[in-house]
């Protein structure tokens, strides 16, 4: 998801300093926002998996938990400070000592967990989720879910999968998610395409007119690419994940037809847009259509309230069946996490009906339940759960993954070759690399 960082507002940072009578910090996404968090706090009740030794009462359990995450935006501040404020409502014995986390998120966590002071609950994003449960950070939460009855049925596949580890068991529950889907400029684009044919017709279409730089925003990279290489029947992996398929005929031929909406000028990045990100380019004017997450929604509004989009799933490729991407973050508590207890009734409200409810409510992101209503205007986008297929977590190392496909696929662009073949080859040998490990 696009990262945007913000400060955090004094008043609620005393709102919750004052809930926990311990301090708090600001707080960052998928990289980082804030002051520095302070220790775990004392907790009244039995710390470390008690739940799996007696009768659970969620209502019992005393405490404080602290909560560390990210901020990406004040809408999402603003979105979390409501959400909390549910909490006590619920579990008056509890509270929340949040404490969010500046910097780079990833990197400040890991000194957290390799000095054994980890928040209670704190989120782990999709992107490096395998490594961390492979490496022992994370506690299971099986115990915990068959002792409180958390009812798990109603995750989206696509989000719950990420976090399930090698050995079946689950580390973490989805706090909310963001699928893939065209946006695109309603006073040009009459008719939103729905086959890629159908795509590539109207941006040729569109091509020259007006003030349009370009018809299409894309990315270089797969956390867009990789939908339309599904689309057009590609794949990265074989059916069971333990082999490169990007290889294949029908993997390459898709990433040339990706390609190739460069080369024929109807596509264009952000950068060569002279925008920041294809959002940006769609509110400035430079392009008719792009892809995004619902994090394009408070953006628009925000900075380009002027300008009329609307939103339609992403088209069907040649693969014949929908197809689009969905990006996740978990609430997960670590295995040194002192609170455990307390963290996971807190966990159960804020992955739960109650707390999901709220939270998507700000307009930020997706439900990961089913049984969480849309908010408004996000029909499209929560459609695209049901069948989205991770954008990322889905393998170890995907990240060096990402990176081999994005700067050999760049290089084609810039050097005006536009050769998928280089692209293949530097994406098999990552894919190849981070399978062996």
């Amino acid at each position: 998801m696009r990262p945007k960082w913000f400060t955090l507002a004094v008043a609620t940072v005393l709102l919750f300093a004052a809930c926990s009578n311990s301090s708090t910090s600001p707080s960052p996404s998928g990289g980082a926002s804030s002051p520095a968090a302070s220790g775990p706090a004392e907790s009244g009740s039995a710390p470390s998996g008690s739940a799996a030794a007696g009768s659970w009462d969620p209502k019992s359990i005393t405490g404080t938990a602290i909560l560390s995450g990210w901020r990406s935006s004040p809408e999402e501040g603003e979105a979390l400070t409501q959400t909390l404020l549910g909490f006590p409502a619920q579990y008056p014995n509890i509270q929340v000592d949040y404490q969010p986390i500046a910097g780079d998120y990833r990197t400040v966590m890991i000194t957290k967990i390799s000095s054994h002071e980890v928040p209670d609950l704190f989120y782990v994003n999709a992107e490096y989720a395998p490594e961390w449960m492979d490496q022992g950070f994370l506690e299971p939460l099986d115990d915990y879910i068959a002792k409180s009855g958390f009812d798990t049925s109603k995750f989206f596949d696509g989000y719950a999968s990420i976090f399930k580890g090698k050995d079946g068991k689950t580390y973490g529950l989805a706090k909310d998610g963001n699928t893939i889907a065209m946006a695109y400029r309603s006073d040009l684009v009459t008719t939103a395409p729905t086959t890629m044919d159908e795509l590539v017709s109207a941006a040729k279409a569109l091509k020259g007119k007006g003030d349009l730089k370009a018809p299409l925003c894309l990315n270089p990279g797969l956390d867009r690419g990789l939908a339309f290489i599904y689309a057009q029947g590609g794949e990265l992996l074989n059916a069971d994940g333990t082999a490169s398929a990007i290889e294949t005929d029908a993997s390459k031929a898709a990433v040339q037809w990706y390609m190739d909406l460069f080369k024929d000028g109807i596509g264009m990045t952000a950068a060569d847009l002279g925008s920041g990100w294809c959002g940006e380019a769609l509110g400035k004017g430079q392009v008719a259509m792009t892809f995004e997450g619902g994090w394009l929604d408070p953006a628009m509004t925000g900075t380009y309230p002027d300008v009329k989009y609307a939103w339609a799933e992403m088209p069907t490729g040649s693969s014949g069946k929908p197809v689009t991407l969905s990006y996740t973050v978990s609430y997960s508590i670590g295995a040194d996490s002192v609170n455990k207890d307390q963290a996971f009734v807190l966990l159960t409200y804020l992955a739960g009906v109650d707390g999901m409810t709220k939270w998507t409510e700000g307009g930020v992101a997706l439900p990961s339940r089913s049984d969480v209503p849309t908010p408004a205007g996000k029909d499209i986008l929560t459609k695209g759960s049901a069948y989205a297929r991770p954008g990322s977590g889905f393998m170890v190392g995907y990240t060096d993954v990402q990176k081999a496909f994005q700067d050999a696929f760049t290089a084609q662009i810039q050097g005006k070759t536009y050769d998928a073949g280089p692209v293949v080859a530097a994406t098999k040998a990552a894919i190849d690399k981070a399978l062996s490990q």
